[in-house]
């Protein structure tokens, strides 16, 4: 536990120095307005930053026995590759929608009927696209086990995801970064 304690203060400096939570007046992409702004795509391209990530789910699932680590294109996919190569477990990426043209795939990567999966996702507001990559998943006859996000933006996120019956474990809320 005093581990999981550090890698969090380790990631929630890294964020930090990194500047991926700014403060100031930001228009979102919904068009609301905001006093902060999450840039998670600085995270995302960070090689400490996902190694740390990857480093923390890695040690919560380890006891877990999963079949497939997946993530929501796009912002989700560097976060997932990099739990993958540290777990070993192979990493599934779940489109948006479908594409119009050679597969016509939802899901890419080898989903098997009743495999166990954790779902990655590296920032939420009410946690919507989480929510359609879940559907996917076991629309596809996969089980999602447990539902992780960087960081939550406290917007709603957690009561999605306890109406339809699934944890969704932050590694970091944003009222703790605001302390």
């Amino acid at each position: 536990m005093q581990e999981q304690s550090k890698q969090k203060s380790h990631l929630m400096d890294l964020l930090e120095k990194n500047q991926v939570i700014k403060f100031g007046k930001f228009i979102l992409s919904s068009g609301k307005e905001s006093d902060y702004y999450v840039d998670m795509k600085r995270a995302i391209t960070d090689p400490e930053i996902l190694q740390t990530i990857a480093e923390i789910i890695t040690s919560k699932i380890e006891n877990d026995d999963i079949d497939k680590i997946a993530g929501p294109a796009l912002g989700a996919v560097p976060i997932a590759t990099a739990i993958s190569l540290h777990s070993k477990i192979p990493l599934l990426m779940i489109r948006k929608e479908k594409k119009g043209y050679g597969t016509s795939k939802l899901i890419e990567g080898d989903l098997k009927e009743n495999d166990n999966v954790i779902v990655v996702e590296d920032v939420t507001t009410t946690g919507n696209s989480l929510l359609k990559a879940i559907d996917a998943i076991e629309g596809n006859g996969g089980f999602v086990k447990r539902a992780f996000v960087v960081v939550d933006r406290c917007e709603g996120a957690q009561d999605n995801f306890n109406k339809k019956g699934t944890k969704l474990e932050p590694l970091i809320s944003i009222e703790e970064f605001m302390k």
